[in-house]
């Protein structure tokens, strides 16, 4: 769907219907800045896609999005729904996520894939997972394996619900929808020191350091330029061993480990003047470890949390659930952390789901985290 009247149309149509289905495809493997560039959305009756680089009002799309009355269903909700935030503003109501759906029904395998093999005998083809969705025009296969995206997620929406009321479990996975409601694309920080999460990087010399941040900042920089992906321009391991070596002219460069020739020829010059860049930064201001600072010991924290790892571990034991997906370890921790001694201070804690609560047993979390002597003296 290339232009803005059959997207009116199509909004129209859809507008009446009580579910649709939506997925994005965007270009992070290709492309430095990510963006939408396509929509796949299906009712019962249709699938369509949009073109986004056509299409320069979305708006009627935003609108079914935005509506209470129709329930939209995604498959890993959290990232399509930020980028169509951060590109476009738009924010959706009433969200079916059948991965989390299929989490907490208890499939060993979530993923889109599986659950259509499974469900629907339908495979799903792998290769186009990292396509390229920023190219014009789309291959027919490419167009066939995106809209098979949305084609039967309401129909694996329905075969969860009946799973998940089966094990009553319908309660828990509306309560994960609604905080999907408030996701919102929050703008990265800068972040000076990435080319210190390059791995290998913590294991250099100074003057290598230094060598490796102006290579890394080469490599942002170009990236951005070109609008391609970092590691498209050049790879990790490329950037580390011109660290290492810090080649100082041609011939040198070309003997670099691992450095490809295509490289070399488009790139060399810009190289040698990263790496002339690093060897003249003065000693006192070359890169410097920061060592993380140790968190202070709270022994009676450590205690909290271990009686609240056993209670949870039991509970997902009785539930035959994974303890990870049950209640995470860092839920946990926030509620060691918060130490609640009544139900009413529990329920203040924003980290745990009112259903995580019920499975686990209020009294029962607020009895772990007092602890054996908290509990003899609520007695006296």
């Amino acid at each position: 769907m290339a232009d803005a009247a059959a997207l009116s149309e199509l909004a129209s149509r859809l507008s009446s219907r009580p579910r649709i289905a939506i997925d994005t495809e965007a270009a992070s493997f290709h492309r430095y800045v990510d963006r939408v560039y396509l929509v796949q959305v299906s009712s019962d009756s249709e699938v369509a896609l949009v073109d986004p680089l056509a299409v320069d009002d979305l708006s009627p799309f935003g609108s079914l999005l935005a509506n209470p009355a129709i329930e939209v269903v995604f498959h890993d909700a959290d990232y399509d729904l930020r980028i169509l935030n951060r590109d476009y503003g738009f924010v959706a109501r009433s969200v079916f996520d059948t991965r989390i759906a299929a989490q907490l029904a208890g499939e060993d395998a979530v993923g889109l894939g599986a659950l259509l093999d499974k469900y629907f005998q339908v495979a799903v083809n792998k290769k186009f997972q990292r396509a390229d969705w920023s190219q014009r025009p789309l291959a027919p296969d490419m167009i066939a394996y995106a809209a098979d995206d949305t084609r039967y997620l309401i129909p694996l929406r329905d075969r969860l619900i009946e799973r998940l009321k089966e094990m009553n479990r319908l309660e828990w996975a509306e309560e994960e929808f609604a905080l999907l409601e408030g996701r919102r694309w929050t703008q990265p920080s800068g972040d000076e020191d990435a080319f210190l999460r390059i791995k290998g990087a913590k294991a250099l010399p100074r003057r290598a350091l230094a060598i490796l941040r102006e290579l890394h900042a080469w490599r942002e920089a170009t990236a951005e330029k070109l609008d391609r992906a970092p590691f498209r321009i050049l790879g990790n391991a490329a950037l580390l061993n011109l660290a290492r070596t810090a080649p100082k002219n041609s011939k040198r460069l070309s003997n670099t480990p691992g450095l490809p020739a295509s490289a070399i020829k488009r790139y060399g010059p810009q190289l040698l003047d990263a790496v002339s860049k690093g060897l003249a930064i003065p000693g006192k201001d070359l890169p410097v470890l920061r060592k993380a600072k140790r968190p202070e010991i709270d022994h009676a924290y450590d205690q909290r949390l271990e009686r609240l790892k056993v209670l949870r571990n039991q509970r997902a034991k009785d539930v035959e659930m994974d303890p990870g997906l049950l209640c995470p370890n860092g839920t946990l921790q926030a509620v060691a952390r918060a130490a609640p001694t009544t139900v009413d201070q529990l329920a203040s804690v924003p980290e745990i789901r009112r259903w995580q609560r019920t499975v686990l047993g209020e009294k029962e979390i607020v009895a772990s985290v007092r602890g054996p002597d908290g509990e003899r003296a609520s007695r006296t």
